[in-house]
Protein backbone atom coordinates (compact mmCIF):
# COMPACT_ATOMS: atom_id res chain seq x y z
CA UNK A 1 0.00 0.00 0.00
CA UNK A 2 1.38 3.29 -0.83
CA UNK A 3 0.10 7.17 -0.19
CA UNK A 4 -0.11 10.28 -2.44
CA UNK A 5 3.24 10.92 -1.86
CA UNK A 6 4.54 7.84 -3.63
CA UNK A 7 1.66 8.80 -6.19
CA UNK A 8 3.07 11.91 -7.39
CA UNK A 9 6.39 10.09 -8.05
CA UNK A 10 5.25 6.99 -9.81
CA UNK A 11 7.18 7.13 -13.14
CA UNK A 12 5.01 4.03 -14.09
CA UNK A 13 1.44 4.20 -14.96
CA UNK A 14 -0.41 1.39 -13.15
CA UNK A 15 -3.43 -0.28 -15.20
CA UNK A 16 -5.45 -0.72 -11.94
CA UNK A 17 -5.67 1.21 -8.33
CA UNK A 18 -8.00 0.61 -5.83
CA UNK A 19 -8.73 3.68 -3.16
CA UNK A 20 -9.11 2.85 0.69
CA UNK A 21 -10.79 5.45 1.88
CA UNK A 22 -12.99 7.85 -0.27
CA UNK A 23 -11.60 10.95 1.12
CA UNK A 24 -10.59 14.13 -0.56
CA UNK A 25 -7.06 12.75 -1.69
CA UNK A 26 -8.45 9.58 -3.07
CA UNK A 27 -11.32 11.29 -5.01
CA UNK A 28 -9.09 14.21 -6.61
CA UNK A 29 -6.43 11.01 -7.62
CA UNK A 30 -9.02 8.71 -8.79
CA UNK A 31 -10.06 11.33 -10.90
CA UNK A 32 -6.79 12.29 -12.40
CA UNK A 33 -6.26 8.17 -12.51
CA UNK A 34 -9.36 7.93 -14.23
CA UNK A 35 -8.47 9.83 -16.91
CA UNK A 36 -5.03 8.69 -17.76
CA UNK A 37 -7.45 4.62 -18.39
CA UNK A 38 -6.95 3.39 -15.65
CA UNK A 39 -9.39 1.18 -13.58
CA UNK A 40 -9.91 3.12 -10.36
CA UNK A 41 -12.31 1.52 -7.87
CA UNK A 42 -12.65 3.84 -4.41
CA UNK A 43 -13.51 1.75 -1.06
CA UNK A 44 -15.07 3.53 1.51
CA UNK A 45 -16.25 2.53 4.97
CA UNK A 46 -18.31 5.08 6.48
CA UNK A 47 -22.26 5.41 4.33
CA UNK A 48 -21.15 8.06 2.08
CA UNK A 49 -17.90 9.95 0.22
CA UNK A 50 -17.20 13.05 2.04
CA UNK A 51 -19.20 13.40 5.35
CA UNK A 52 -18.40 16.59 6.43
CA UNK A 53 -19.43 18.58 3.35
CA UNK A 54 -23.16 18.90 1.69
CA UNK A 55 -24.84 15.54 1.04
CA UNK A 56 -26.16 16.69 -2.24
CA UNK A 57 -22.90 18.01 -3.32
CA UNK A 58 -21.78 14.76 -2.94
CA UNK A 59 -24.18 13.29 -4.96
CA UNK A 60 -23.43 15.23 -7.54
CA UNK A 61 -19.60 14.42 -7.51
CA UNK A 62 -20.24 10.55 -6.74
CA UNK A 63 -22.33 10.00 -10.15
CA UNK A 64 -19.90 12.25 -11.53
CA UNK A 65 -17.03 10.07 -10.03
CA UNK A 66 -19.29 6.86 -11.62
CA UNK A 67 -20.07 8.69 -14.88
CA UNK A 68 -16.01 8.88 -15.73
CA UNK A 69 -15.69 4.99 -14.69
CA UNK A 70 -13.97 5.00 -10.92
CA UNK A 71 -15.99 2.51 -9.24
CA UNK A 72 -17.29 3.90 -5.83
CA UNK A 73 -18.08 1.47 -2.85
CA UNK A 74 -19.55 2.89 0.47
CA UNK A 75 -20.38 1.46 3.83
CA UNK A 76 -17.92 -1.52 3.46
CA UNK A 77 -15.12 -2.69 5.56
CA UNK A 78 -11.42 -3.57 4.49
CA UNK A 79 -10.07 -7.01 6.28
CA UNK A 80 -6.91 -7.13 3.81
CA UNK A 81 -4.31 -6.98 1.10
CA UNK A 82 -2.93 -9.36 -0.52
CA UNK A 83 -0.47 -10.27 -3.05
CA UNK A 84 -0.86 -12.19 -6.19
CA UNK A 85 1.10 -13.56 -8.86
CA UNK A 86 -0.59 -10.64 -10.77
CA UNK A 87 -0.53 -7.72 -8.46
CA UNK A 88 -2.63 -7.27 -5.47
CA UNK A 89 -5.81 -8.67 -4.23
CA UNK A 90 -8.41 -6.29 -1.86
CA UNK A 91 -10.16 -8.25 0.27
CA UNK A 92 -13.35 -6.31 2.09
CA UNK A 93 -16.93 -7.15 3.42
CA UNK A 94 -20.44 -5.30 2.31
CA UNK A 95 -23.01 -6.49 4.94
CA UNK A 96 -21.54 -9.28 6.10
CA UNK A 97 -20.12 -10.78 2.68
CA UNK A 98 -17.13 -10.71 1.85
CA UNK A 99 -15.79 -9.39 -1.71
CA UNK A 100 -12.65 -8.85 -3.21
CA UNK A 101 -11.29 -6.52 -6.29
CA UNK A 102 -7.98 -7.05 -8.03
CA UNK A 103 -5.58 -4.10 -8.73
CA UNK A 104 -1.84 -2.88 -9.50
CA UNK A 105 -1.86 -0.91 -6.94
CA UNK A 106 -3.20 0.16 -3.69
CA UNK A 107 -3.62 3.40 -2.20
CA UNK A 108 -4.27 4.49 1.17
CA UNK A 109 -6.77 7.56 0.82
CA UNK A 110 -8.28 7.27 4.04
CA UNK A 111 -6.71 10.64 5.31
CA UNK A 112 -3.39 11.31 7.68
CA UNK A 113 -3.07 11.99 11.48
CA UNK A 114 -0.71 14.74 12.93
CA UNK A 115 2.53 12.97 14.30
CA UNK A 116 2.83 14.13 17.86
CA UNK A 117 4.50 10.79 19.16
CA UNK A 118 8.13 12.60 19.15
CA UNK A 119 7.44 16.13 20.51
CA UNK A 120 7.37 15.13 24.32
CA UNK A 121 4.32 17.54 24.83
CA UNK A 122 3.77 16.04 28.20
CA UNK A 123 7.44 17.02 29.14
CA UNK A 124 5.95 20.93 28.33
CA UNK A 125 2.60 20.04 30.08
CA UNK A 126 1.07 20.37 26.67
CA UNK A 127 -1.99 18.21 26.84
CA UNK A 128 -2.81 16.11 23.83
CA UNK A 129 -4.28 12.50 22.21
CA UNK A 130 -3.04 10.46 20.26
CA UNK A 131 -2.84 13.01 17.20
CA UNK A 132 -4.08 16.64 17.97
CA UNK A 133 -3.42 19.29 20.37
CA UNK A 134 -5.86 20.76 22.41
CA UNK A 135 -6.07 24.72 22.20
CA UNK A 136 -8.07 27.43 23.12
CA UNK A 137 -9.73 30.37 21.52
CA UNK A 138 -6.59 32.33 20.87
CA UNK A 139 -4.40 28.80 19.56
CA UNK A 140 -2.88 28.15 23.12
CA UNK A 141 -2.36 24.97 24.38
CA UNK A 142 -5.28 24.48 26.86
CA UNK A 143 -3.03 23.19 29.52
CA UNK A 144 -0.07 25.54 29.20
CA UNK A 145 -0.96 28.96 27.14
CA UNK A 146 2.65 29.70 27.47
CA UNK A 147 2.62 27.56 24.03
CA UNK A 148 0.88 28.23 20.72
CA UNK A 149 -0.33 26.04 17.65
CA UNK A 150 -1.21 26.13 14.48
CA UNK A 151 -1.72 23.62 11.28
CA UNK A 152 -2.69 19.87 11.45
CA UNK A 153 -1.95 19.09 14.72
CA UNK A 154 -5.48 21.82 16.40
CA UNK A 155 -8.89 20.40 15.36
CA UNK A 156 -9.51 22.88 12.46
CA UNK A 157 -9.73 21.33 8.90
CA UNK A 158 -6.34 20.18 7.34
CA UNK A 159 -5.82 22.30 4.84
CA UNK A 160 -2.93 24.35 3.89
CA UNK A 161 -4.58 27.94 3.82
CA UNK A 162 -5.92 27.11 7.26
CA UNK A 163 -2.33 26.32 8.67
CA UNK A 164 -1.24 29.69 6.98
CA UNK A 165 -4.10 31.86 8.88
CA UNK A 166 -3.43 30.40 12.15
CA UNK A 167 0.06 31.23 12.00
CA UNK A 168 -0.52 34.56 11.43
CA UNK A 169 -2.50 34.91 14.11
CA UNK A 170 -0.48 33.18 16.48
CA UNK A 171 2.32 35.40 15.83
CA UNK A 172 -0.03 38.52 16.01
CA UNK A 173 -1.14 36.84 19.35
CA UNK A 174 2.74 36.31 20.92
CA UNK A 175 3.51 39.69 19.48
CA UNK A 176 0.30 41.14 20.83
CA UNK A 177 -0.54 39.43 23.15
CA UNK A 178 -3.89 36.94 23.24
CA UNK A 179 -6.42 39.33 21.21
CA UNK A 180 -6.50 37.41 18.31
CA UNK A 181 -9.14 34.47 17.38
CA UNK A 182 -9.66 32.11 13.96
CA UNK A 183 -13.12 32.66 12.26
CA UNK A 184 -14.03 29.36 10.33
CA UNK A 185 -16.65 29.96 8.99
CA UNK A 186 -15.98 31.52 5.78
CA UNK A 187 -13.20 29.83 4.83
CA UNK A 188 -13.71 28.09 1.45
CA UNK A 189 -12.13 24.92 0.18
CA UNK A 190 -12.40 22.85 -2.70
CA UNK A 191 -12.19 19.24 -3.75
CA UNK A 192 -10.13 19.40 -6.84
CA UNK A 193 -12.22 16.69 -8.31
CA UNK A 194 -12.89 17.07 -12.33
CA UNK A 195 -15.15 19.28 -12.01
CA UNK A 196 -14.37 20.27 -8.53
CA UNK A 197 -16.66 20.52 -5.38
CA UNK A 198 -16.21 23.89 -3.80
CA UNK A 199 -17.84 24.69 -0.34
CA UNK A 200 -18.29 27.33 2.43
CA UNK A 201 -20.48 27.44 5.31
CA UNK A 202 -22.63 25.58 6.42
CA UNK A 203 -24.25 22.18 4.92
CA UNK A 204 -27.75 22.41 4.48
CA UNK A 205 -28.11 19.73 7.42
CA UNK A 206 -25.76 21.48 9.70
CA UNK A 207 -28.18 24.85 9.05
CA UNK A 208 -31.24 22.89 9.85
CA UNK A 209 -29.24 21.22 13.20
CA UNK A 210 -28.73 25.00 14.37
CA UNK A 211 -32.51 25.69 14.15
CA UNK A 212 -31.65 28.60 11.12
CA UNK A 213 -34.90 29.43 9.53
CA UNK A 214 -33.30 29.28 6.04
CA UNK A 215 -34.22 30.00 2.18
CA UNK A 216 -32.60 26.76 0.04
CA UNK A 217 -31.99 27.68 -3.71
CA UNK A 218 -30.71 24.50 -6.02
CA UNK A 219 -29.53 24.74 -9.42
CA UNK A 220 -29.01 22.19 -11.81
CA UNK A 221 -27.22 24.54 -14.36
CA UNK A 222 -27.06 22.19 -16.88
CA UNK A 223 -28.55 23.79 -19.74
CA UNK A 224 -27.45 27.51 -18.56
CA UNK A 225 -26.03 29.59 -21.24
CA UNK A 226 -22.49 29.10 -19.68
CA UNK A 227 -22.32 25.54 -18.97
CA UNK A 228 -23.32 24.85 -22.58
CA UNK A 229 -20.35 27.21 -23.73
CA UNK A 230 -17.39 25.48 -21.86
CA UNK A 231 -19.72 21.91 -22.55
CA UNK A 232 -19.65 20.89 -18.70
CA UNK A 233 -21.01 17.29 -18.25
CA UNK A 234 -22.16 18.82 -14.70
CA UNK A 235 -23.28 22.24 -13.26
CA UNK A 236 -24.49 22.45 -9.88
CA UNK A 237 -25.27 24.80 -7.05
CA UNK A 238 -26.95 25.26 -3.62
CA UNK A 239 -27.30 28.49 -2.06
CA UNK A 240 -28.14 28.85 1.91
CA UNK A 241 -29.48 32.05 2.77
CA UNK A 242 -30.61 33.02 6.52
CA UNK A 243 -34.32 34.10 6.04
CA UNK A 244 -34.05 36.93 9.09
CA UNK A 245 -30.83 38.34 7.94
CA UNK A 246 -30.55 37.85 4.30
CA UNK A 247 -26.99 36.78 4.66
CA UNK A 248 -25.66 33.69 3.18
CA UNK A 249 -24.79 31.29 5.48
CA UNK A 250 -23.86 28.36 3.21
CA UNK A 251 -22.93 27.53 -0.51
CA UNK A 252 -21.98 24.75 -2.41
CA UNK A 253 -20.56 24.29 -5.87
CA UNK A 254 -20.07 21.15 -8.29
CA UNK A 255 -18.39 22.49 -11.59
CA UNK A 256 -19.34 26.02 -13.02
CA UNK A 257 -16.12 27.29 -11.84
CA UNK A 258 -17.24 26.73 -8.77
CA UNK A 259 -13.47 26.19 -6.85
CA UNK A 260 -13.58 30.36 -8.22
CA UNK A 261 -16.81 31.55 -7.40
CA UNK A 262 -16.80 30.01 -3.64
CA UNK A 263 -14.42 32.66 -2.82
CA UNK A 264 -16.98 35.78 -3.73
CA UNK A 265 -19.47 33.95 -1.42
CA UNK A 266 -16.91 33.44 1.03
CA UNK A 267 -16.13 37.22 0.90
CA UNK A 268 -19.88 38.05 1.28
CA UNK A 269 -20.05 36.07 4.74
CA UNK A 270 -17.26 37.53 6.74
CA UNK A 271 -18.29 40.91 5.68
CA UNK A 272 -21.93 40.94 6.27
CA UNK A 273 -22.84 41.28 2.09
CA UNK A 274 -26.56 40.24 1.67
CA UNK A 275 -28.47 38.02 -0.85
CA UNK A 276 -29.88 40.81 -2.06
CA UNK A 277 -26.77 43.11 -2.17
CA UNK A 278 -25.09 40.29 -4.66
CA UNK A 279 -28.05 40.53 -7.11
CA UNK A 280 -27.88 44.28 -7.55
CA UNK A 281 -24.80 44.03 -8.32
CA UNK A 282 -23.71 44.10 -11.93
CA UNK A 283 -21.21 41.80 -12.97
CA UNK A 284 -18.96 41.61 -16.38
CA UNK A 285 -20.81 39.60 -18.82
CA UNK A 286 -20.53 36.62 -19.85
CA UNK A 287 -18.69 35.14 -17.07
CA UNK A 288 -19.49 32.41 -14.38
CA UNK A 289 -19.66 35.31 -12.03
CA UNK A 290 -22.48 36.52 -14.11
CA UNK A 291 -24.67 33.48 -12.91
CA UNK A 292 -24.33 34.26 -9.24
CA UNK A 293 -27.50 36.78 -9.26
CA UNK A 294 -29.50 33.58 -10.84
CA UNK A 295 -28.42 31.01 -8.60
CA UNK A 296 -29.86 33.20 -5.24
Amino acid sequence: MITSDEVLSERKLPASVVFVGGGVIALEFSHVYARAGVDVTILEVLPRLLPALDEDAVEEVRKESERSGIKVHTGVKVKRVEKTSKGLRTVFEVAGKEHSVKSDRVVNGAGRIANVAELDLDAGKVGHDSFRIAVDDYLRSQTNPSVYVCGDVTASPQLSPIATYEGRLVGRNIVEGATHKPDYASIPSAVYTVPALASVGLSEAKAREQGLKTKVQVNDMEYWFSTRTFAETVAWSKIIVDEDTDRIVGAHFVGHAGEELINLFGLAMKHGITASQIRDFVFAYPTFSADIKSML
